[in-house]
């Protein structure tokens, strides 16, 4: 009996870090507001120009922890995050497409830079492709 007790408090114990885990938790009311405006252009698949538009993003950003966040959304692929330039994958899918960009923001300059390949779920649309570039700035 003492045997079955002393197995079922350490499986509640195992599973309850499991459960509750040490995770990161956001804090975004310390984070940092930051915002890139930025003219994107969307390409066919022979490199003639779809479409041109101005856009922004907004993010937060946590310096002590290296995260980011677009509007309050974790930003999972990381790749480089530093004072001099933070660099990071992101994938996006809508009902009519997934997008994989690739970004980059040079932190010295507050210069935004972003590729990015947008696969249609029509056909008739292809793959496309887009560039984009702006500035950024601190809102806070």
């Amino acid at each position: 009996m003492n045997r079955k007790l002393l197995y079922l408090l350490i499986g509640v114990i195992i599973s309850s870090n499991i459960v509750f885990g040490y995770g990161y938790v956001p804090d975004f009311s310390k984070m940092r507001d930051f915002r890139c405006d930025f003219e994107e252009i969307i390409y066919n698949q022979d490199n003639s120009i779809v479409t041109k538009n101005n856009r922004f993003k907004l993010f937060k950003i946590d310096s002590a922890n290296k995260k980011i966040f677009v509007n309050k959304e974790p930003i999972d692929k990381i790749l480089y995050f530093e004072n001099d330039k933070i660099e990071y994958k992101l994938q996006s899918m809508t009902d009519e497409f997934i997008d994989l960009s690739h970004t980059v923001i040079d932190m010295n300059t507050l210069q935004y830079h972003s590729e990015s390949t947008i696969t249609y779920d029509n056909s008739l649309f292809g793959v496309r492709h887009s560039k984009s570039s702006g500035i950024c700035r601190f809102l806070n």
